[in-house]
């Protein structure tokens, strides 16, 4: 039974038209996204391109590229060796579609089908082969489904524009590599290079003018002006085969001669020239002007100020000839061969557009048969996702916090952003982010991320700490996606705010001074390097500040630049509601309805800094030297602060942590001093470079030690860890008063 392809067909191959726009060119990941969109196109379990290798054993198939299920039985470890099934295809004969192999007299004869012993089931087979511009056979893209009959024309059609697109890929990326190479070259080669970088930028207007037409009308329009504008030649035309009239019907730009225009309407094949000739012989053919007696059908023709003029075939995906681009000169001179490359590439293009002119109506209707089941799915998914954002927030004493999500209206994915905040000792940490894509794998990885930074803030790490961890967590997963995040940790009580940025765009604040960022030096989005490292700044927020930390679709839209948005943020933020529920309706209010992202915003309205105090610090020696030393400088703070009533407890409890800092590591620690006159806190801390945590235990009576974080709990108020990624901080906290604070000039906490 033939089964129809699946209805995102069409789309899937529009999408990966504009593949070969990819800056850098990497050719593995553009063939990985092909191959993967073969997979979706035709409805396979899985896919694969392999290319055609020699070894001492003869002709061997090695594996580039695998998309789709069945990846772990693939027999990916040694070469795969031609077979009667594989062979057609990597020979160049065509495409080879099988109902079911185990079955097909001429492959199914073993036990597997046909295929390798190793390799996943097959019943349903699709293969075919993947050429180069100039003929030759690169590879294939194999497809296969588990259940016979999967693959009907459809299919066979959409592997064949697929793998039309694999050629394309690999010629651009010859083209990069070969500009690439030429720029590290003497001043001769560097010449070539330019002209190398100025081709691929030709070929990438042209593409990108060629990505928005809808129409086979359109297209044949479009190119003769793309051509001559882009490449500065002197005219251009593309002619297009018309088999019940067994000719060719062009259109020309408006600066062909009049004369040469002419022959557009109809240019019967059996006039010989050099535009049937390579109608016919599939191989580009240029004319120079003073030999065109070559052609008699030219003897009576005004060509006016053309000189040469290049004619190549426009191919389909079969490799059947379908047109003729010509592209004229008015320099007598031959095509370079790098030029003749050039225009190869864009009439593959030219052939890559028409044929998504021809599915846009059957993706067109696609869409309309899926509406209905589309909704359902995109209802059911979006539930989900929104079921992994917090429930609630929690309270806080000096701020209010406003959430809104809104999912894009455009499409029937779901998006990956998330938001959270995070209750920690004496401070709250704000999240924001941004999973890559919409769909269901981005809403999964976003459930997945949220619980890493939840987890890694819970356990006391700071922000660069917490994006360093999480980016670890999503490069051991293996997700193809990356995530953009950005975390705020805001001490409500001294208005200090630390920032860290994967990727992310920065929180936006506006108090009684105006708007503006609390700017970030921008790590790199998580997943991308496994070991990337992450900056923090520290701002300080002292005057009641209003908060906005958001996800690109608040601001960016299709519909107006990004400075648009941002400007609307700002004035929402500084000129909107008092309430911070309203305010956050506002600012979803003036995006545009039909929403391209989703778009995410977390907003809080603090109160301002409800304290104020004093901070100092001091480096040890790295011996026992540091524990008098540290009481010193205990003493001589304490005193200047008029602390005397807390000198000895004080002593006692820095003696007992410096020592147990000198026990783990051989660096110098340092001691911190924070006293805080309004709260009647003061706060010892000793930093060093141990990862190692202290633990308590019972001492033993008769043992000389083992009492130090016994006699710290028994003294101090509280006490506690904080870890970083290159030690940690062993604090204590200890209530005091002080009779003469009111004399005391406080400082801004740092």
């Amino acid at each position: 039974m033939s089964v129809e392809p699946e209805p995102s067909a069409p789309r899937t191959l529009l999408e990966v038209a504009t593949l070969s726009l990819r800056e850098g060119h990497d050719l593995r990941a553009i063939l990985d996204e092909v191959t993967a969109a073969g997979v979706e196109a035709t409805g396979a379990d899985f896919g694969a391109f392999f290319y055609t290798d020699e070894d001492e054993k003869g002709s061997r198939l090695d594996l580039f590229s695998l998309a789709g299920q069945g990846g772990r039985t693939f027999p990916a470890s040694t070469p795969v060796r031609h077979t009667p099934l594989f062979d057609p295809t990597f020979s160049g004969q065509g495409t080879v579609r099988v109902g079911d192999v185990t079955r097909d007299a001429r492959y199914g004869h073993n036990a597997h089908g046909g295929v390798p012993a190793g390799h996943a089931a097959v019943r349903s087979y699709l293969a075919t082969p993947v050429r180069s511009t100039d003929g030759r056979v690169l590879g294939a893209l194999l497809f296969a489904h588990g259940e016979p009959d999967r693959f009907d024309d459809a299919a066979q059609r959409a592997a064949e524009t697929v793998a039309a697109q694999a050629a394309v890929a690999v010629d651009n990326a010859r083209l990069f590599a070969a500009e690439r190479a030429a720029r590290q070259a003497a001043e001769r080669e560097r010449a070539l290079a330019r002209a190398a970088t100025r081709r691929m930028q030709q070929l990438q207007r042209i593409t990108a003018l060629l990505s928005g037409t809808a129409s086979a009308g359109d297209v044949i329009t479009l190119v003769p002006t793309a051509v001559t504008d882009v490449v500065a030649c002197h005219s251009a035309a593309v002619y297009m085969l018309d088999p019940a009239a067994d000719a060719l019907v062009g259109s020309g730009s408006p600066t062909l001669p009049p004369q040469v225009a002419a022959l557009l309407p109809h240019l019967p094949l059996t006039v010989d020239n050099h535009v049937t000739e390579a109608f016919r012989t599939r191989e580009p053919v240029c004319l120079l002007v003073r030999d065109q007696d070559r052609y008699p059908a030219y003897d009576d023709i005004d060509v006016g100020d053309i000189r040469a003029s290049l004619a190549v075939p426009v191919l389909d995906a079969g490799g059947r000839t379908t047109g003729v681009l010509i592209v004229n000169s008015a320099e007598d001179a031959e095509f370079a061969a790098e030029e003749v490359d050039l225009f190869r590439s864009v009439a593959a293009q030219v052939s890559l557009a028409l044929d998504r002119a021809h599915l846009y109506d059957a993706e067109r209707a696609a869409r309309r048969q899926l509406g209905a089941s589309v909704a359902a799915l995109t209802d059911l998914a979006r539930t989900l996702q929104q079921g992994m954002l917090p429930r609630s927030l929690p309270a806080l004493e000096r701020a209010r916090v406003a959430v809104r999500y809104q999912p894009a209206t455009a499409g029937a994915e779901v998006g990956g952003d998330w938001y959270d905040a995070v209750r920690a000792r004496d401070h709250v940490v704000f999240v924001i982010g941004d999973v890559q894509g919409h769909s269901t794998a981005a809403a999964a990885l976003m459930g997945q991320l949220r619980t890493a930074v939840r987890a890694y803030v819970s356990e006391g790490h700071g922000p660069a700490a917490v994006l360093r961890r999480t980016n670890r967590v999503l490069h051991d997963l293996g997700h193809e996606l990356f995530a953009t995040c950005c975390l705020l940790q805001l001490d409500q009580r001294t208005g200090v705010a630390v920032v860290a940025s994967a990727g992310h765009p920065v929180p936006v604040v506006a108090d009684a001074g105006g708007v503006r960022e609390l700017a970030v030096s921008p790590g790199l989005p998580l997943g991308i390097e496994p070991e990337a490292s992450y900056e923090v700044a520290v701002h300080e927020l002292a005057l009641p500040t209003r908060i906005a930390l958001y996800t690109d679709g608040v601001v960016e839209t299709s519909a107006a630049p990004l400075a648009v948005g941002e400007e609307a943020l700002r004035r929402a933020l500084l000129a909107g509601a008092a309430d911070v529920e309203r305010l956050a309706d506002q600012v979803l209010a003036s995006i545009p309805h039909r929403l391209t992202d989703d778009a995410a915003v977390l907003l809080v309205d603090y109160a301002g800094p409800r304290v104020r105090g004093r901070e100092v610090a001091v480096t040890l020696p790295a011996d026992l030297r540091a524990v008098a030393a540290a009481r010193r400088f205990l003493r001589a703070e304490l005193g200047g602060w008029r602390l005397e009533e807390v000198v000895d407890t004080s002593e006692l409890v820095i003696s007992e942590l410096v020592t147990n800092a000198l026990v783990h590591t051989d660096e110098p620690p340092v001691v911190t001093l924070r006293y805080v006159s309004e709260a009647g806190e003061l706060t010892l801390a000793v930093r060093d470079r141990s990862t190692r945590l202290p633990q308590e235990r019972v001492a033993d009576p008769e043992a000389p030690g083992g009492r130090g974080l016994l006699v710290v709990e028994r003294l101090a108020d509280s006490w506690g860890v904080t870890p970083h990624e290159d030690g940690k901080t062993v604090w204590a906290e200890l209530t005091v008063t002080a009779p003469h604070a009111e004399r005391m000039q406080p400082v801004t906490l740092g």
